[in-house]
């Protein structure tokens, strides 16, 4: 099976498409998804975190960082997929270059800043005593900003939280407050900050 025929099936996120792809946007190279086995803990189930109640809190998944109106055309791509259309269909090559742009441009959906919010994700731990990690990067599959290229900025979560035990690439459910600011350090740039009131085990 050649590059180009991995492509994405069903309902995608544009990080999934991005994600570790150096030569075709729409090459799945690269990308490692969330455990298949990790069960979704249901947000009726939270504890009241910070006076809020679970209702009140937005359960994201990566593609919900992306403003509505950059994220492709899953219809599109799944017909790519099943060989309906070829590279050189007009709307694919339009596509590659809208997510080059969305690479580039990394658009931030400002109607999330301010919310209550969870979102699970990988651990790149940044500031700490050696034990304990009080500063991460959140990034939505394994490896980003350590074996391969980090995705979008739009597509990493900065996150601060009270010091606490944390592995590199660990999968944790990280619930507090986004803020749309960026944040930019030696290992990669952040379009999201996340004040983190609870960090929890995907599992």
């Amino acid at each position: 099976m050649t590059t180009q025929q991995f492509f994405i099936i069903g309902l995608l996120s544009t990080l999934q498409l991005l994600a570790g792809c150096d030569k075709d946007p729409l090459s799945q190279k690269g990308k490692v998804n969330l455990p298949a086995t990790a069960k979704k803990i249901p947000v009726n189930k939270l504890q009241l975190i910070s006076n809020v109640q679970a209702s009140d809190i937005k359960e994201l998944e990566w593609e919900d960082l992306i403003p509505t109106s950059w994220r492709p055309d899953s219809e599109l791509v799944f017909k790519y997929n099943n060989g309906e259309i070829d590279d050189k269909d007009p709307r694919i090559i339009a596509l590659r270059k809208k997510m080059e742009q969305l690479q580039k441009l990394a658009p931030v959906n400002n109607s999330l800043d301010g919310l209550k919010v969870k979102i699970p994700g990988f651990v790149v731990p940044l500031e700490g005593d050696g034990k304990k990690v009080s500063e991460f990067l959140l990034v939505p599959y394994h490896g980003a900003c350590v074996h391969v290229p980090p995705p979008p900025a739009n597509q990493i979560v900065y996150v601060r939280s009270k010091p606490t035990v944390r592995k590199l690439m660990e999968t944790v459910w990280v619930t507090g407050t986004l803020k749309i600011a960026k944040i930019k350090n030696q290992v990669a740039e952040a379009n999201y900050t996340l004040h983190a009131d609870k960090i929890e085990t995907y599992e």
